[in-house]
């Protein structure tokens, strides 16, 4: 308790009112908790300013106070920890706007002024940003990834040639990709997790009967194509013997050189590349014809209703396949989601199709074999 201040006792002048927002039951609608009278004290005992009942926190776990017309924050030798941004006290510290404080693995934003003009739209954006932030550290401490696999299939002959691989999270508040990045962006950590989620696909592809040919997606943000080839090195040390495919998204091939040196490097290393979402936005039809990617994945939008579109469309998309494949590059066709979309891909001339029709992304486990009985 040495490194505790005496607070003072009081109220903040109107103009400084703060307010932490957060959810003190887990599952239940964020709450705002206005800083009125000082010192505020958060635990999980009863009676206090803030009650969190929760095994992690303690019982008296930390307090708000005054200190020269400022707000401030101390831990009260709470067993795991106060934090802000972060970082675990060790010493009280001031507090300024849009903080974020945790106690124990229960977050809160702390914003001023709130109270005067709430706003249940922003409390909520500002806890689940709050909670996303504190969950992003767990992600990459631990297995908070569960890898989804989607099947690419070979329309000659229906089979089950490869996995795109799809990141889904077990963590609240990071579920979904773009949770996830939008996330790491705002921490700047963009890069790293999708290099952590390839890593982390590779690791669990390790639980199939047959090691299979993965799919892994990139993120626009990895322009630097070194970094990138890099981190598949790292992928090739750890998987000396799977197949893998890195996709590269259509927005993010601007500089032909790069690209073409990103060829040969994945050529080096036994990794084939694919162009992702073809036809999206601009068809970089002489990106494609230098660059000789493997697989071009022709984007949903260029497949959704295919079967009952007119024949210029028809002609465009039927022309656009033909020269992947007198380019030697194998046409995919993302996105299929009915057997007559499936059939006016095979009439276009695809090759391998991926879609609802053939497989949502599902867990490793769905496709591992049933134990045997004796």
């Amino acid at each position: 308790m040495s490194a505790q201040c005496s607070p003072q006792i009081g109220v903040l002048p109107a103009s400084q009112e703060w307010v932490i927002t957060g959810r003190p039951v887990e599952g239940q609608e964020p709450r705002s908790f206005p800083l009125t009278t000082l010192p505020f004290r958060v635990g999980r005992k009863s009676g206090l300013s803030l009650t969190l009942p929760r095994n992690t926190v303690s019982g008296l776990h930390a307090e708000f106070f005054e200190q020269n017309h400022a707000l401030w924050i101390q831990d009260l030798s709470s067993t795991n920890g106060t934090f802000v941004n972060g970082d675990r006290l060790t010493s009280p510290r001031q507090l300024h706007d849009n903080d974020l404080v945790q106690f124990a693995d229960t977050p809160f934003r702390l914003n001023r002024g709130e109270s005067n003009h709430p706003s249940h739209t922003r409390s909520q954006n500002a806890c689940d940003q709050a909670l996303a932030l504190v969950q992003m550290d767990r992600l990459f401490a631990g297995k908070g990834v569960i890898p989804h696999y989607q099947p690419i299939i070979d329309l000659r002959t229906n089979a089950v040639v490869a996995f795109e691989v799809l990141a889904r999270s077990r963590l609240v508040g990071l579920e979904t990709p773009e949770f996830m990045f939008n996330t790491a962006a705002h921490l700047g950590l963009t890069t790293a997790l999708s290099e952590e989620l390839r890593r982390v696909a590779i690791d669990e592809c390790g639980r199939f009967d047959e090691s299979p040919h993965l799919f892994l997606n990139t993120h626009p943000c990895e322009v630097q194509m070194q970094t990138l080839l890099e981190s598949c090195e790292t992928l090739r040390r750890m998987a000396p013997h799977q197949r893998i495919t890195i996709e590269i998204h259509e927005a993010a091939i601007t500089e032909v050189d790069e690209m073409t040196a990103l060829q040969r490097g994945l050529d080096a290393i036994n990794i084939t590349l694919a162009f992702d979402d073809f036809g999206a936005g601009q068809a970089r039809i002489v990106e494609l014809a230098e660059v000789r990617p493997q697989y071009i994945k022709f984007d949903r939008s260029m497949i959704q209703n295919l079967q009952t579109a007119d024949a210029s469309r028809l002609r465009v998309v039927a022309g656009m396949v033909a020269m992947v494949n007198d380019l030697g590059i194998v046409p995919l066709a993302e996105g299929v989601e009915t057997p007559e979309e499936r059939d006016a891909c095979v009439a276009a001339g695809f090759v391998l199709s991926q879609g609802f029709l053939h497989g949502k992304p599902m867990p490793a486990a769905h496709y591992l074999s049933p134990p045997r009985t004796i």
